[in-house]
């Protein structure tokens, strides 16, 4: 774990947190004009096109929301199911940058291929790279530093309007982040 100045505040970040938050501050996204924390809602498919990652919507099979393909010597493809809503493919979509960042961080070889699938068992918490992908995809759409500053003033409906996520998702991250229990 790392902790982190923002404000004045220290916050405590996990390493899949410290990889999403490390990316929001690339070039790969931008703060937003006032210095307080990032433009929301973040926007995973142009994060993966700045990454070289091209993001496909495709049917997938029902219990699939997304896939990371990678063919040997090839850059990686992300593919989003197509049926899902859009909010659900947000949040597919920067889950497989969750999973290629860990793989781009653990390998330098680009002679190999993988296939990662984001299906119903991701959301059990039980595989450690999924563990990592939904905690890599939750900061990634949902920053600590602006769901901290946003969070007193407004509801979670209206929370997950401002990023663009479920009110799902946003319940789970204001409870992971200990605002609301």
């Amino acid at each position: 774990m790392t902790a982190v100045m923002t404000g004045g505040d220290e916050i405590t970040m996990r390493p899949a947190e410290e990889q999403a938050n490390g990316l929001l501050r690339s070039s790969a996204w931008h703060r937003a004009d006032d210095g307080r924390g990032f433009v929301i809602p973040v926007d995973p498919f142009r994060i993966a096109e700045r990454l070289g990652t091209q993001v496909l919507g495709a049917r997938l099979e029902r219990e699939v929301s997304g896939m990371l393909v990678k063919e040997p010597a090839q850059d990686p493809v992300i593919y989003v199911n197509a049926t899902d809503s859009l909010v659900r493919q947000r949040f597919s979509c920067a889950h497989e940058l969750g999973h290629f960042i860990l793989r781009a961080t653990s390998r330098s070889d680009d002679s190999y291929g993988y296939i990662d699938r984001r299906g119903h068992s991701a959301s059990h918490g039980t595989n450690p790279a999924e563990i990592y992908a939904n905690q890599f995809a939750a900061e990634l759409l949902m920053p600590q530093e602006n769901v901290r500053m946003l969070a007193p003033s407004m509801t979670d409906a209206a929370l997950a309007v401002e990023f663009n996520v479920s009110v799902g998702a946003m319940k789970y991250r204001l409870e992971n982040l200990g605002i609301r229990r």
